[in-house]
Parts: C-alpha cells; structure tokens; sequence
C-alpha cells in the first residue's frame, strides 16, 4: 500500500457510522486495525499523528504544528545504477505520516459534509474539484438536500 493510501486509511480511522462517531484507534480491536493496516506503534501514537495532521488538513492547526514529528528526519544524497536519489532517514511512522500528508498537500481535503461525514479524500481528478467521500453517499445526500432547499424557497 502507498504512503498516501496508508495516510488516507489512518485519517479515515474516525468514522461516523448511522449518525455515531467511532474510532478504530480505540478499544480492543486498535492494536489489529493497525496490524491490518501495516501501521507500526501503539494505537495512542498513530491516534496522536492522525488528529495533528486531521487539525492542518481541516485549517484547525497551522502545518508547522506537524514539526515535533519530522525532528530527527533527514534526506541523504544516494548514487545508484540509475542515477542519485534522495533516501530518507531516521523517520518513524509519524515522520512518514507527514511526509505524506506533504505529497499530497492541496489534494488532501476533508469531506464536504462535514454535518454527517468525518472523512477525507484524495483528489486525483485533473481539476482537482472532488468534494466528497463518496458521491453515492455524502454527494448524493446533499444534491438531495440542496434540491428539497431550493424547492421549499421557490414556493
């Protein structure tokens, strides 16, 4: 799994199921979500680095907040067969978290429906215009929602 999907799967870690707030970081079933996941640590960790980096996505931090978890980080010039090519050093899973979030900065963005929706997505559209989660649940639901609105103001 890529950087960015491993990203993707912790910051969707706290879902709202049927209108209740969960969080597979919590309970007896933390330790093997993030076995599953391929995500080094405990459950405290990954759960600290997925709010920091959910608090930059959602513009309720400053990205420089994320620091604390790049100290010790470094990149190191390596010449191989093909050329030289930038090797990362020293960074634990939380370093990598942000190292990903900053790949794919600008594309990252939290649901649009942020009443019933508690996820993010990565938009790889070309015009970079995707909205929600999902267009058959959180899309649909506010079309709907936006067309009853405009059919109730016209009357």
């Amino acid at each position: 799994m890529s950087n960015d999907a491993v990203l993707l799967e912790l910051l969707n870690s706290a879902p709202i199921v049927d209108g209740v707030p969960t969080d597979e970081l919590r309970g007896a079933g933390a330790s093997g979500w993030l076995r599953a996941h391929g995500i080094p640590g405990t459950p405290t960790a990954a759960r600290e680095i997925r709010d920091a980096i959910a608090g930059v996505v959602r513009d309720e931090q400053p990205a420089a907040s994320l620091q604390r978890f790049l100290d010790g980080v470094r990149q190191v010039p390596v010449a191989g067969e093909s050329g030289v090519e930038w090797k990362v050093e020293g960074a634990r899973f939380a370093a990598r978290a942000v190292l990903a979030w900053a790949q794919v900065q600008g594309r990252l963005r939290p649901c649009e429906n942020d009443a019933e929706c508690t996820l993010f997505l990565i938009d790889r559209s070309k015009a970079n215009a995707r909205r929600w989660c999902s267009m058959s649940t959180c899309g649909n639901r506010l079309k709907a929602r936006r067309h009853q609105d405009r059919l109730r103001n016209t009357d």
